[in-house]
C-alpha cells in the first residue's frame, strides 16, 4: 500500500529533507487518508463492515469511516441500488466535498446482477447515477478484494493532477444537469412544461400540465416521437397526486439508438382526469385502461375506458397507496 511511486518524491538531502511538488504532496496526503462514508445499499455492506473489525483493520491504511457525507471523500456503493434509493444516493454524493471518489462494489451495483433481467425496481449500474472510479465485481466481493480495490484507487489518486480532477468532476455534474434537447426545443417554441432532468438511464424527463397534454402530445408526434413504448401510472404518495407516465421513442430508419423521452402528467386524487393519448398513439388503448383500472385515472375521449384486469363490480382502485381491500377486515382494522 505504501509502495506507490511518485516521480518527484525522490530528491533527498543529508538532513532528511524531501523536496517534491505540491501536486504530489497533495495526492500523497489524500490517498493516505481516505475517509469512506458509512453507508450501504444492500447485502455487500456486510463485507464492507467486516473491514472495520480487528481481523482486517482497514484503519491502518488511513481509512476512517465517517457518518456524515460532508466529512467523507469516498463512497462504496455496497449492494443493489433500487430506484427508490437512487435519489438518496445521489443526494449523499452531492453533499460530499471535492475531490471525491466512488467504488462500485458487487455485481448488483455494477450491472444489476441477478436482478438485471426481470426486476422493475433495480438500477442497472450505479454509474448511471454517479461517476465510478473503480469497479469491484463479485457476489459478494471478499474483504480482501475491497482492500485491493482501495489499493487501485490509491494508485489512481497518486497520478492525478488536482486541478484537472476537480474540473472534470464539476464538468460531468454540470453536463448531467443541463437542459435536455427536447426541453430546449419546447422553450424555443413557447410550449409550457417543466424539465425534471434525466432518469438513471439518461432519458430526458418532462412534466406537462393536464390541460396542455393533448396539444403537446400532437406536437411531439409531429416532432418525430411516433412510438409510445409504454404508458403507466403510479400513486405519488398516500393522499397526494397521481401520475400518468408516457415513454416515447423516435423510430427512424437506420438509427441504432433511437431518441427517447419520458413525460409525466400529474393530476389530483379527487376526480383525476387526463386527455387520452389514444388518438395520437393507438398503443395507449389497453395501457390507459390498466391505469384506469388500477388507479382510477379517467382518460377523456378514450373509446372504451373500462376495467381490464378487475371485474366491473370491483370497488376501489387497487394500486392506490391508501386502498383497503373490500370485505378484508383484518387490513381495515390495521389501517
Amino acid at each position: 500500500m505504501n509502495s506507490i511511486e511518485f516521480p518527484l518524491l525522490d530528491r533527498t538531502t543529508q538532513n532528511s529533507v524531501i523536496s517534491t511538488t505540491l501536486n504530489d504532496l497533495s495526492n500523497w496526503s489524500r490517498l493516505s487518508s481516505l475517509w469512506p462514508l458509512l453507508y450501504g445499499t444492500s447485502c455487500c455492506f456486510i463485507e464492507f463492515a467486516s473491514l472495520i473489525g480487528s481481523r482486517f483493520d482497514f484503519d491502518r491504511y488511513g481509512l476512517v469511516p465517517r457518518s456524515s457525507p460532508r466529512q467523507a471523500d469516498l463512497i462504496l456503493t455496497a449492494g443493489t441500488v433500487t430506484m427508490k434509493m437512487a435519489p438518496s444516493l445521489v443526494r449523499l454524493y452531492e453533499q460530499m466535498p471535492e475531490p471525491k471518489y466512488v467504488i462500485a462494489m458487487g455485481a448488483c451495483t455494477i450491472t444489476g446482477g441477478m436482478f438485471s433481467t426481470d426486476s422493475y425496481s433495480t438500477v442497472r449500474g450505479v454509474d448511471k447515477l454517479i461517476p465510478v472510479d473503480v469497479y469491484l465485481p463479485g457476489c459478494p466481493p471478499k474483504p480482501e478484494a475491497v482492500i485491493d480495490a482501495i489499493t487501485k484507487l490509491r494508485k489512481k489518486i497518486s497520478q492525478e493532477i488536482y486541478e484537472d480532477q476537480i474540473g472534470s468532476q464539476v464538468e460531468n455534474r454540470r453536463n448531467q444537469k443541463m437542459q435536455g434537447r427536447l426541453s430546449a426545443w419546447l422553450v424555443k417554441h413557447g410550449l409550457v412544461h417543466r424539465s425534471l432532468g434525466f432518469d438513471y438511464q439518461g432519458i430526458e424527463t418532462l412534466q406537462i400540465k393536464t390541460e396542455d397534454w393533448h396539444s403537446i402530445a400532437v406536437i411531439l408526434y409531429l416532432y418525430g416521437y411516433n412510438y409510445l413504448r409504454s404508458q403507466c401510472a403510479y400513486d405519488v404518495a398516500p393522499g397526494g397526486l397521481l401520475a400518468s407516465v408516457y415513454h416515447l421513442t423516435r423510430i427512424e430508419y437506420g438509427i441504432d439508438q433511437p431518441e427517447e423521452v419520458c413525460i409525466k402528467v400529474f393530476v389530483p386524487r379527487k376526480n383525476p382526469r387526463i386527455p387520452s393519448s389514444f388518438w395520437v398513439w393507438k398503443s395507449a388503448d389497453f395501457q390507459e385502461r390498466e391505469s384506469y383500472d388500477m388507479l382510477g385515472i379517467s382518460y377523456n375521449n378514450h373509446p372504451r375506458l373500462k376495467r381490464i384486469l378487475m371485474p366491473e363490480s370491483w370497488i376501489g382502485w387497487p394500486l392506490r397507496k391508501d386502498y383497503i381491500a373490500p370485505n378484508f377486515y383484518e387490513i381495515q382494522d390495521a389501517h
